[in-house]
């Protein structure tokens, strides 16, 4: 009898095994066919893309040959294109570091992010002045983590967009950098919208927009925050997010020191 249980439990453990090896191999081939089609898409719309621009701008220069209902329309083209443009970048960037991230890790060169974050604030004080915004940043000197200078700037240039579009005027964003053991932690704050505690887990994933931006009407397509998470990824570091509804947002990233 003991004999025949034991079979009958490993016979069923095999079975569900075998069963979830068969549901999640579908689920696994249709996330790669994803992948592979955003990645094929994003370079084959490069080219047409790049022919209407091309011609909207020249439209453009002979502004004096149009009618102002015709150069309405075709600056709603040109800002359409634009928008539709950046979006294929956004796809092509995410499709590379999916195919990096089977890679071996690139040898980064060494880099000072206390500088490329000074540059950052100089820029968004600006932009936060235009919004009525305070901006406070407090950078930590001779920071040196080993990484792509494009690709952090455009990870905390998309932090910082974030926190100044979802703060309300007569806010605050603040710009923090500092040495944490072996890492450098670089946190943006601020005490706008918030995000429900809900969906937290959510933000990440391409595409997805919670309904407070939404009906705001924000521009944008919900993959700041996925280019954000891939960069992070591909530099070794972390992300944490702590927010509250009404209250504000706090994102730290975390890179490794060089």
């Amino acid at each position: 009898m003991k004999i025949g249980g034991l079979t009958v439990l490993i016979l069923s453990s095999l079975s569900g095994g075998l069963l979830t090896f068969m549901v999640i191999k579908p689920i696994k081939q249709s996330f790669h066919y994803l992948k592979q089609f955003t990645a094929d898409a994003s370079h084959e719309l490069r080219n047409p893309l790049t022919a209407i621009k091309t011609s909207v701008e020249l439209m453009q220069s002979r502004a004096e040959n149009l009618s102002n209902d015709d150069a309405r329309k075709i600056a709603i083209i040109s800002s359409a294109t634009e928008q539709i443009k950046h979006l294929v970048e956004d796809l092509r960037f995410l499709s590379q570091t999916d195919v990096m991230a089977h890679n071996s890790p690139l040898e980064y060169p060494q880099i000072p992010l206390d500088e490329i974050l000074e540059d950052l604030a100089d820029s968004f004080e600006t932009q936060a002045a235009c919004k009525q915004l305070d901006f406070e940043s407090r950078l930590s000197d001779s920071v040196l983590v080993k990484g792509d200078m494009h690709q952090l700037k455009r990870l905390f240039t998309n932090l910082l967009e974030n926190s100044i579009k979802y703060t309300k005027t007569g806010g605050i964003v603040k710009l923090y950098l500092e040495k944490r053991k072996n890492f450098a932690l670089v946190r943006v704050e601020d005490n706008g919208i918030g995000i429900p505690q809900e969906y937290i887990p959510l933000i990440f994933q391409r595409f997805w927009r919670d309904d407070s931006a939404r009906h705001q009407d924000t521009e944008g397509l919900g993959l700041g925050l996925a280019i954000v998470q891939a960069i992070v990824q591909k530099h070794r570091g972390k992300i944490n997010v702590k927010s509250k509804v009404g209250v504000g947002s706090s994102f730290q990233v975390y890179l490794p020191l060089a």
